[in-house]
């Protein structure tokens, strides 16, 4: 698997994630005081995307002999 592959998908997960947060947090929304932060999947989704991609920047600064 390229490096510049895992890049992108991580990012793409990590923008899912998101995404799906913030449906999630603005589902019933009406007044500030009804934001609730979604717990569980959308941040778990967006936290295994930012691994992959932290992943990804890693192998491309690491150079193997």
């Amino acid at each position: 698997m390229s490096t510049g592959w895992l890049e992108r998908c991580g990012s793409l997960i990590a923008a899912g994630g998101l995404i799906w947060g913030v449906k999630r947090a603005t589902e019933n929304f009406t007044t500030l005081a009804n934001l609730a932060l979604p717990t569980g999947g959308p941040l778990e989704l967006c936290a295994i995307g930012v691994l992959i991609w932290l992943y990804a920047k890693y192998r491309r600064s690491v150079v193997a002999h």
